[in-house]
């Protein structure tokens, strides 16, 4: 029978060659037992550089690498209406390192206007919060022949139309844009852009007519003559920034009134522990005096919620614009 010779000598040589032979064992209970976080953590965004979405985002990280003691790193996927970025945060591990933020587009509106999508919000992630409530204005250029609401209904049912933007098509601006066409009839073209930034700078340039974007990054434009504002979408309260322009319910449209949101979400499966760290760390983020001055001045609502909370708002907010896209009769193949 062969034993272990008892020299120590031996004994060490021997040991040395069986934990040689199970290193690869050995090691991964050990990098599995790692406190979170111990590596990066990324933050997808699935549209440009540029627009309110990329800035809250870098700002969150900011935030969050502060707090978390590790980096998080901001990847800007654009494209099909959200659904690269989203298609992308779902192909990877549920282990917490991946974060999407996404917003009424991606997360609520989507399951309704494409016949074929390649993920699933309630099967293939776990929500985390939700971030920020936002109205929207809708916006003409500052040297734009539509100086109001009534002028833009006017505009609409002459022989030319109007051309309104968006951030691509099934994106929110895309949406109201057809529900406010069906409700006062007239021509409206679409003009998908690739993110809201691109969209803006077309807008301000006069090379389309009318936008609907979220407050934040128009109400600086409209405050710096570069943009007008027609109206306020998605509050029935005037914001403190811009008194001077109505809402879209005092101008009789209340029922196509469309509060936009932010949130964020992880892989499905993500340990329990891990999402509740992250919301009580997003929190905090949202929390900061900068976060909060930056955003309420521009008439944003800082709105955070528990994972519970958000998913049962995002599941109201799918049904909700499920209805109203099929009413309006919207498809995108």
């Amino acid at each position: 029978m062969n034993t272990i010779p008892a020299t120590p000598v031996a004994r060490r040589d021997v040991l040395r060659a069986l934990l040689a032979a199970g290193a690869s064992t050995v090691a991964m209970p050990g990098w599995a037992a790692d406190p979170y976080p111990s590596r990066p953590i990324t933050w997808i965004v699935p549209y440009p550089t540029g627009g309110f979405g990329d800035a809250l985002s870098r700002s969150l990280a900011q935030k969050l690498s502060e707090s978390l003691k590790v980096p998080v790193i901001v990847d800007n996927r654009p494209g099909a209406g959200g659904q690269i970025g989203v298609s992308f945060a779902k192909q990877q591990p549920a282990d917490g390192y991946t974060l999407l933020y996404g917003d009424i587009g991606p997360f609520a509106m989507n399951a309704a206007l494409y016949a074929k999508l390649p993920y699933d919000m309630q099967k293939d992630f776990t929500p985390v919060t939700r971030l920020l409530t936002s109205p929207s204005l809708l916006v003409v250029g500052a040297s734009s022949r539509i100086q109001t609401f009534d002028d833009l209904i006017k505009a609409a049912k002459t022989e030319k139309g109007v051309t309104y933007g968006s951030y691509g098509i099934g994106s929110a601006p895309h949406i109201f844009g057809a529900m406010l066409q069906r409700e006062v009839g007239g021509r409206f073209e679409h003009a998908a852009y690739k993110g809201a930034a691109p969209a803006l700078q077309d807008l301000i340039g006069g090379h389309i007519d009318v936008m609907c974007d979220v407050i934040a990054s128009s109400a600086p434009m409209v405050r710096d003559g570069k943009l007008r504002a027609l109206a306020v979408v998605g509050t029935d309260q005037r914001v403190a920034l811009l008194p001077q322009v109505p809402t879209l319910r005092e101008l009789g449209h209340g029922s196509i009134d469309m509060l936009g949101w932010t949130g964020a979400v992880v892989r499905s499966g993500t340990p329990q522990s891990v999402v509740e760290r992250l919301n009580v760390e997003l929190l905090k983020a949202l929390k900061s005096p900068d976060i909060v001055a930056r955003y309420t001045e521009l008439g944003l609502g800082i709105s955070p919620q528990s994972p519970e909370q958000f998913g049962q708002f995002m599941q109201a907010e799918a049904q909700r614009w499920g209805q109203v896209i099929h009413t309006a009769n919207i498809r995108i193949e």
